[in-house]
């Protein structure tokens, strides 16, 4: 419904860098809403950003409200803020396994244990999933013993599964075979119509150069700025 309050949103927000590697963000405002995918293009140099963890509510904001369906994180209580992250998935910026856990656990953690859905269910969910993205099964084994690229590709599939209300997507085709990037296009539009918001963090020309995915904004970081910009006229190359 058009009334509804966005999924994600940041008002006037700011964090300071977090690190030497993970930079701040100053004044950020972005409202991403149902249906919405919104490209941020980061700038060479500065990949790492902090916008993924204050989405979550896992950084807090210096100064500025950040805002999930409608509710503030830090008004939030500890249970409620954990049942709300359940309806949040991610692909990480970088290394994303629990290495103690087998990957089909990995793959299904977040899901059976924010739904309460059994683990048959959600590894034949995962497993039509895989196949979507190219792979013969869940891999056997701890995560160590995967290849990076498999990996890649699982974290696509742990994202897509059940009902997330947001996705939250860092780089994802960053250490992926490259011929692969249309099959995550297509899951994220599709996605998105189903009602999905989308957080797209990308340096890659295929996210940035398809016009369908920066349906709901695009936007481009300036140091620790974020500024919208307009579609024509900033291709990447």
């Amino acid at each position: 419904m058009s009334g509804d309050p966005p999924v994600i949103e940041f008002r006037n927000v700011s964090v300071p860098a977090q690190s030497e590697e993970l930079g701040g963000i100053a004044d950020v405002s972005l409202a991403i809403r149902k249906h919405g995918i919104a490209l941020i293009l980061l700038e060479e140099g500065r990949e790492q950003t902090p916008f993924a963890a204050v989405a979550e509510g896992l950084i807090g904001a210096d100064s500025g409200r950040v805002l999930f369906e409608g509710a503030c994180w830090e008004d939030l209580g500890a249970c409620e803020q954990s049942e709300r992250r359940g309806r949040i998935r991610r692909v990480f910026e970088h290394f994303g396994w629990i290495s103690n856990l087998d990957v089909a656990e990995n793959v299904c953690l977040a899901e059976c244990h924010h739904t309460g859905r059994t683990l048959d269910e959600v590894l034949a969910e995962a497993g039509t999933w895989a196949a979507r993205f190219g792979l013969e099964r869940i891999p056997e084994g701890r995560p160590a013993r995967v290849h990076p690229l498999t990996l890649r590709k699982l974290e696509w599939v742990r994202a897509f599964l059940g009902k997330p209300s947001l996705i939250i997507l860092e780089r994802p085709l960053a250490r992926a075979p490259k011929a692969d990037g249309p099959l995550l296009v297509q899951a994220v539009c599709e996605a998105a119509q189903k009602g999905v918001a989308v957080m797209w963090l990308t340096d890659e020309p295929l996210a940035w150069n398809c016009e369908s995915v920066g349906a709901g904004g695009r936007y481009r970081m300036k140091g620790e700025r974020l500024l919208a910009v307009e579609t024509e006229g900033n291709k990447a190359s």
